[in-house]
């Protein structure tokens, strides 16, 4: 909280703590100087010395990133909780991010509700969406999909991307509200023109599947390639699947094995799943039954539900494994509880939530 004066105005040490704050924040965005995260770091730390929150949070977020300094979570949650006492919203929310993933301190969803309850009182977008994340797995809180939507749809108003693609997600699958496609598509694609990669793949996949849109094969490629682009290793493997299929773009099932194994090393499991495919199959890429299986495996792993079918099946046939009549049985089940019972699915997309 600012130092005030005998005037009421702000005291010299609160101008220059702001002063060494907004140069930091020139050197952090590039705003009319080179983006310069060293310069941005040790303006936020001088004007921390001076007791100014928002640089407090600032440098707590360089620590947290390592950018300027040395990654180091232990000082970054130190003055994220600095700053989170001396009621910085921002640095509230943020702490609660320690307490749900476990980080420096002990894992206590109880507790990052109640951080993310209280910034969510205060309308922060961020801490609404993250309590409608714990609403709808039922973490921390008892779950309610009804209030998981209220939550995120009342983030999505501020124009938070995250947000907004989860009232898509809401939409899309009937979470807390009734399902509606045209719906789906319009929250994603407000969250993708921010440049939200999640909600970018998800235009994409709109496009791609006619959901709420008039199919256009070209469009989904664009969205892919806008999310593959960030890095988004789901986009990354569904472009895969357009140059495999051809749609959109020119097939070419060498690039499209290319993108698998980009998507399959970030640990996608489309991409595990479609790469498995063209090695069991040869496909764009020499034959390597031993390692699809492995990548059926790992895409089931991470309950990949089409996975599950050909997993199944190799484990029936002995494909790049030694049969096995009770994985294979196993693995059936849960293709049929998960609405795959036939293998040689084709998966052309996954979503990240």
């Amino acid at each position: 909280m600012a130092n005030e004066n005998t005037n009421g105005g702000l005291s010299p040490t609160d101008f220059l703590a702001k002063k060494y704050f907004d140069q930091g924040e020139k050197f952090f965005t590039g705003d009319g100087v080179n983006v310069d995260f060293k310069k941005a770091a040790s303006n936020y730390a001088q004007s921390a010395k001076l007791g100014y929150v928002p640089a407090i949070f600032s440098l707590g977020v360089c620590y947290i990133r390592g950018m300027g300094v040395q990654h180091d979570e232990n000082k970054a949650y130190e003055l994220i909780k600095q700053a989170a006492d001396m009621g910085n919203l921002d640095a509230q929310f943020t702490l609660g991010h320690f307490y749900f993933e476990g980080s420096v301190v002990e894992r206590d969803y109880d507790k990052a509700v109640e951080i993310f309850k209280a910034a969510a009182e205060h309308g922060h977008p961020g801490g609404l969406n993250d309590l409608g994340f714990c609403y709808q797995r039922g973490l921390g809180i008892e779950q309610d999909f009804e209030k998981a939507f209220e939550c995120f749809y009342n983030a999505a108003q501020a124009d938070f991307a995250a947000a907004q693609n989860n009232v898509g997600d809401c939409y899309n699958f009937g979470r807390g509200v009734e399902a509606d496609g045209e719906k789906a598509y319009l929250y994603y694609y407000k969250a993708a023109q921010s440049g939200y990669a999640i909600a970018q793949n998800n235009v994409g996949m709109c496009y791609l599947n006619g959901r709420g849109v008039n199919t256009d094969h070209k469009q989904a490629v664009h969205w892919f390639e806008e999310a593959g682009k960030q890095g988004n290793p789901v986009a990354v493997a569904n472009l895969g699947f357009c140059y495999e299929t051809g749609k959109g773009i020119e097939q070419n099932t060498e690039k499209a094995v290319q993108l698998y194994t980009i998507a399959s090393d970030s640990n996608s499991a489309p991409g595990q799943f479609n790469l498995a495919k063209c090695l069991r199959d040869g496909n764009g890429v020499k034959a390597d039954k031993e390692r699809a299986f492995s990548l059926f495996k790992r895409a089931a792993d991470q309950q990949f539900p089409v996975a599950y079918a050909e997993l199944a099946a190799c484990y029936e046939k002995g494909i790049g494994t030694k049969p096995d009549p009770e994985l294979a049985a196993k693995y059936a089940e849960l293709a049929k509880t998960a609405g795959y019972p036939m293998a040689s699915a084709t998966a052309n997309a996954d979503k990240a939530e």
